[in-house]
């Protein structure tokens, strides 16, 4: 915004030169970018220009008022308002939703979008050019003055804050205001000559015969100010800033009106800011205020009121400021504060005072009423903010937090994550990180059905880039498209893995899933270089990252944990197995589907993974179970089994029966083996070796004893699974 020097001492009582009073405004919150040098047009006036930079939440700033204000409070000086009082708005004409005075009416039929419509009526006016003064204020401001009427409500809108709007009145029909949703076709010619296509989502200014402006941003030209215009009805309302704003962004329309509704207008200054204009009116162009001003509204805005503790205050800066000086802080910008005393002993048991140290300050309570202008300040700690900023940071002491219980430390699930980060980069695969955002065609390139949970998805309203509308509820499209970009760019070896969070939704009114996976993908040789090595030496294939997992396992001490043979849609069907860890699957690992890789364009069969890693960190555990070293020697038997290839017979089934019969000194098996030969086999079968180790904890085992078990054990291979022991 740009605020001439001149203009703002006007209100401001004190002698600061511009660059002074930039610095002061800049350490108050209120950013002044540069002090511009300002002549105007005809050369007749020159002026200084801070030019400052509001946050969206302050736009109380955006007006020459405002920033006096929060100069006075800053500077502890004078703050004097405008004059704006006229017999008009002492006693105004009030209605709930329709309004009639005279051969004016008002209709406010959306509420939402306009709670507080007000008109006031002038008449015998003659439009002409502004005087000198006010054509060079505007300038200053950046405004382009345009007659003696339009510049008195521009005037205002940078004076107060105010926007207003003059219509001919006599070029409504029957002077019959309506403020209600524009239908879907209808079509507005603005001022400036752009013909507007409307939608139910906009708020219009309208007669009976159809729209005369759009809302908050810009009038039209049916009813502008003409020469020959002689009965002005002058208008100043509230508007929904949200509303508003969607009108602006869909038309590609900011106007400094929807600037200053979309960060909200008090709604208390709809009549100042009409009698302001009408004086200046009164001033400029003659006339006469006829009757009292109209006042359509359902709702008195009232104040807010916020408890507020004193001590408080100094606990959270770090200060040391008594309580009067915290009133008379506040008071500086306008807010209302009663102080109220506690008895101690009742006060100090108050939930609300804690974790305020015990002192006589603590039995202090301020209620303090927040002025409409200001809806950014909440709560306790907006208000301790305001003393801050008007006591000056610069004036508040280094100092130590109170009560400091230690150094913060990481918490269980955040060692655990960071452990599992450490294995997979220590395994030699990268983390990736991708947006949390997807689109519906990549669970379409994953082949996700339909039905699957992965497609209880969030819709973006307004998504940041083409084809993420959606947030993910899965990580591999990430990833896979990370390998893709990779293998474009002749990257052939990719080992890369996430933990994320996917977003899972719940149905409405409810907050979504948000569930953490850890995801993998790997493709290519695990080896940095293969020189004089087989083609297939070491490729990061299924087993390959299996490995990998198993390692994760071990590392979050996770001792029950197998793989079986499942299905998964975006994974190779007969080349996917399922993680189990206690009984419970938290995930899959498997071979891209054909239909994937070929998607992707992955010049080889890439690896995935996705494991339900919140589930998987419930069985996990930050410290081994310690177990005492073995004192006597294991015994170890290798057996090699021949059995049908198929899934009843794969190499888990043969483990599980191992185990199960092996008794209570078989301390592991393993598979070390696995060998297929048509000739020597037979059609269809494999010879899966496997070495079980045996120990006694308190001796040595006799060799009849470990005889013993490993024939109890492939007899009931033989039995339940038709296992036959190959002995060459």
């Amino acid at each position: 915004m740009r605020v001439p020097y001149t203009w703002l001492l006007e209100y401001l009582k004190t002698e600061i030169p511009a660059e002074e009073l930039a610095e002061v405004l800049t350490m108050g919150g209120l950013e002044v970018e540069e002090v511009e040098e300002w002549t105007s047009a005809d050369g007749e006036a020159t002026d200084q220009v801070l030019l400052t930079s509001v946050t969206s939440n302050r736009g109380d700033l955006l007006s020459m008022v405002g920033v006096a204000r929060h100069a006075a409070a800053l500077l502890d000086c004078e703050f004097e308002m405008p004059d704006y009082h006229i017999p008009a708005i002492e006693n105004p004409n009030r209605a709930d939703a329709d309004l009639t005075q005279g051969d004016s009416r008002i209709t406010i039929e959306d509420h939402e979008g306009c709670p507080r419509y007000s008109a006031l009526r002038l008449v015998g006016v003659e439009v002409r050019e502004s005087p000198q003064w006010m054509r060079h204020r505007l300038e200053a401001a950046g405004v382009r003055p345009i007659n003696n009427v339009v510049d008195a409500t521009n005037y205002v809108l940078w004076e107060l804050g105010q926007p207003l709007h003059a219509f001919d009145h006599k070029l409504l029909v029957d002077g019959h205001i309506i403020v209600r949703r524009a239908e879907p076709g209808e079509k507005l010619v603005t001022i400036d000559g752009v013909t507007r296509e409307l939608t139910r989502d906009d708020l219009v200014i309208a007669d009976p015969k159809g729209p005369v402006a759009l809302a908050g941003v810009m009038g039209g030209t049916d009813t502008e100010m003409r020469d020959r215009t002689k009965n002005v009805l002058l208008e100043s309302a509230h508007f929904n800033p949200t509303m508003i704003r969607r009108t602006a962004q869909r038309l590609g329309l900011s106007t400094e009106a929807s600037y200053r509704f979309e960060r909200h207008v008090d709604p208390n200054l709809t009549l100042p800011g009409m009698a302001r204009a009408a004086k200046l009116i009164e001033q400029m162009a003659g006339g006469d205020v006829a009757g009292p001003a109209m006042d359509v509204r359902r709702e008195e805005f009232a104040p807010r009121s916020i408890e507020m503790r004193p001590a408080r205050t100094n606990y959270v800066l770090g200060t040391e400021l008594p309580t009067d000086e915290q009133v008379e802080l506040l008071e500086r910008i306008e807010f209302e504060v009663k102080r109220e005393k506690l008895e101690q002993p009742e006060g100090l048991e108050q939930a609300w005072l804690r974790p305020v140290p015990e002192s006589a300050q603590a039995a202090e309570r301020l209620t303090v009423r927040v002025p409409t202008s200001r809806p950014d300040i909440e709560r306790e700690i907006d208000l301790i903010e305001e003393i801050a900023i008007i006591h000056g940071y610069n004036n508040i002491p280094t100092t130590l937090p109170v009560n400091t219980s230690g150094a913060g430390t990481r918490t269980r699930l955040q060692k655990l994550e960071q452990r599992a980060s450490e294995v997979m980069r220590a395994a030699g695969l990268c983390e990736n990180i991708s947006y949390s955002m997807m689109g519906s065609r990549d669970l379409d390139f994953l082949c996700i059905p339909e039905d699957a949970r992965e497609r209880e998805t969030l819709c973006l309203r307004d998504p940041a880039a083409e084809n993420q509308e959606l947030m993910r509820t899965t990580l591999l499209p990430g990833l896979l498209s990370a390998a893709q970009r990779n293998v474009h760019q002749r990257v052939e070896d990719v080992a890369l893995f996430e933990i994320g969070r996917v977003f899972i939704d719940r149905g409405e009114l409810q907050l979504p899933a948000e569930e953490k996976r850890l995801s993998a993908i790997t493709l290519g040789s695990a080896r940095t270089s293969t020189w004089n090595l087989p083609d297939q030496y070491e490729k990061m294939d299924f087993f390959w990252l299996k490995g990998v997992i198993e390692q994760l396992l071990e590392r979050l001490h996770i001792k029950d944990a197998s793989f079986e043979r499942a299905e998964h849609p975006s994974m190779h069907p007969g080349r996917t197995a399922r993680i189990i860890v206690d009984g419970e699957a938290v995930g899959y690992i498997g071979e891209a589907a054909p239909d994937v890789q070929k998607t992707y364009d992955l010049p080889e069969p890439a690896v995935l993974v996705e494991i339900d890693f919140d589930t998987l960190l419930d069985h996990a555990h930050l410290l081994a179970q310690y177990e005492p070293q073995p004192r006597m020697p294991a015994a170890i038997r290798d057996v090699a089994l021949v059995v049908n290839d198929d899934e009843k017979h794969t190499a888990a089934r043969l483990v599980n029966v191992a185990e199960q019969h092996g008794g209570e000194f078989l301390q592991e098996v393993r598979v070390f083996d696995v060998y297929t030969d048509a000739e020597r086999l037979g059609e269809n079968r494999k010879s899966v070796a496997m070495r079980l180790t045996f120990r006694h904890p308190e001796r040595t085992l006799r060799d009849e004893e470990v005889d013993e078990a490993v024939n109890r054990i492939t007899n009931q291979l033989r039995r339940k699974l038709g296992a036959e022991v190959r002995t060459w």
